[in-house]
């Protein structure tokens, strides 16, 4: 049986590597629940979920906004794919919230398999089958690309359109055609539309082809990038606010002026990110293959641009590199095996390579099956989950005074739109004086106690605020969030005790 799978894999590498990948992804999208990051879920999901329901969680739609609305900043492209998603499944009775979710990673898993796909591709046009069969094989199987690639991060779902349109903008052997640059083009500028920030990487090809003096083409990609942002973007901004690009003129102005509000990491940050993240010593090895060789220029030049401005920009977060790993791992890998097989000195120690590739895959499938069974904000969701059929609630208290961060709950898998939401995180305010402002029938009742540090104490301090209360249930933390919290204590280890003012 192992004999011919191996022959199947020779003769149909592409769909093998396939196979390969869909199965993690698949697994993933059943047991691995939850949200990797705040974006993932509340600039997603939340926004979604309540539109469908006749809400607006984030007030992003202008006439929810008041007298004088303005944008928030965000794509409503890829949300808005995640309404029409969600309206056609309770249109056929879905309406588990968990349910939906599953239907949600299970359409993510399957289009993330472009990214192994053309990433195989591309290493073939590139290289030879074998360095092309290995590079497929990593990125399959790479231990945190199933867990993401079943996330709603925009950072993720851009990657399918971004390494489409790089495969298109390779050409063909007789060199690229008007076509090739205005379909990839196309593909590029779809992946603006979900995340602005790769409009950064779209400037690359462009100028790539200036640098070669290929006017026809590059004149064909810039009608191709532009193409998707004026029939897409540019038409939902004017439907909703009356002018073209409103949306993305607003994050422009937001990110100039929070450049350093949220983090502000030194400029190397990423460079080491990219050093760690095909795990070590593995790493050094793609990182060097990838600035050895600058071919293709029309490939590598949109990398390296993405990667130096987020250098530059002080507002560093690990999942911001994302859209640009696998094509950096396709080109590094590609680059350094290249140089391996010719040179002397490894070609004498083939044993020490072979041994280094045993280190790394032994780690990586460790990895890989903690992650890929793993959920993430685990005990976030199950609180919320569990107040599905809970009568006569008025409201949500996050109490979260000992360490003065309550975090948002997310409100879409309890199927609660209409409540408010009141976070108490100085232990010196009286509860009841800052309840008062409520009106009795909307006064919040369901305490949500973030963490176990000084549990019996906080939950006294309630108390003998508002009354006696009733515990409901306590929400545990997932495999993952303990990890990630022993790893570094920043991340917390959040069990959740649910509890109702009797």
């Amino acid at each position: 049986m192992f004999t011919a799978w191996r022959a199947w894999c020779a003769e149909r590498p592409l769909a093998a590597l396939t196979v390969i990948a869909l199965i993690p992804r698949v697994l993933a999208a059943f047991f691995s629940q939850g949200y990797f990051a705040h974006d993932d879920h509340f600039l997603v999901i939340e926004a979604a979920g309540s539109w469908v329901d006749g809400f607006d969680y984030n007030y992003w739609l202008p006439w929810n906004q008041g007298a004088n609305p303005r944008p928030s900043g965000h794509s409503f492209f890829y949300v808005g794919l995640h309404y029409v998603l969600f309206v056609g499944l309770k249109g056929i009775g879905i309406i588990n919230p968990k349910a939906m979710m599953v239907v949600v990673r299970l359409l993510s898993a399957i289009w993330s398999l472009v990214v192994v796909r053309i990433g195989y591709r591309i290493a073939l046009r590139l290289s030879d089958p074998n360095i092309a069969w290995r590079t497929g094989l990593f990125l399959a199987l790479f231990c945190y690309m199933p867990f993401l690639s079943v996330r709603d991060l925009v950072e993720v779902a851009c990657i399918p359109f971004l390494m489409l349109g790089c495969w298109r903008l390779l050409g063909h052997n007789e060199g690229i055609t008007w076509k090739d640059a205005l379909v990839g083009g196309i593909w590029i500028g779809l992946a603006v539309n979900v995340r602005f920030q790769t409009l950064f990487f779209a400037v690359g090809p462009g100028l790539a082809l200036l640098l070669q003096r290929k006017w026809r083409p590059m004149f064909g990609y810039a009608l191709g990038v532009a193409i998707p942002l004026l029939v897409i973007q540019s038409s939902i901004d004017l439907f909703l606010w009356g002018r073209p690009f409103a949306e993305l003129s607003e994050y422009v102005l937001y990110n100039m002026a929070n450049t350093t509000t949220y983090f502000d990491q030194p400029w190397y940050n990423y460079l080491l990110l990219l050093l760690g993240i095909f795990i070590p010593p593995f790493s050094l090895a793609v990182f060097f293959g990838f600035f050895r060789r600058t071919s293709p220029l029309i490939v590598w030049l949109p990398v390296v641009i993405f990667l130096i401005i987020h250098s530059y920009f002080p507002n560093k977060q690990e999942r911001f590199l994302l859209p640009i790993v696998p094509l950096f791992f396709v080109l590094g890998y590609g680059s350094w095996e290249e140089w391996r097989q010719a040179s002397a000195w490894w070609i004498k120690r083939k044993a020490l390579w072979r041994g280094l590739l045993v280190f790394v895959w032994t780690l990586n499938s460790l990895a890989l099956l903690l992650i890929t069974f793993s959920s993430s904000k685990r005990s976030r969701v199950e609180a919320m989950y569990g107040l599905r059929d809970v009568e006569g609630i008025s409201g949500f208290v996050v109490e979260d005074s000992f360490k003065g961060t309550a975090p948002m709950p997310p409100l879409f898998y309890a199927g609660i739109w209409d409540k408010p939401v009141q976070p108490y995180t100085d232990a010196t305010l009286d509860l009841r004086e800052v309840l008062s402002v409520y009106p009795v029938d909307v006064r919040p009742n369901i305490i949500l106690f973030i963490g176990e540090e000084e549990l019996e104490d906080r939950m006294a301090r309630v108390e003998r605020s508002v009354g006696p209360l009733e515990v409901l249930y306590r929400a545990e933390p997932g495999t993952l969030d303990r990890l990630v919290h022993w790893v570094n204590e920043v991340n917390r280890n959040e069990t959740i005790t649910v509890a109702r003012v009797q």
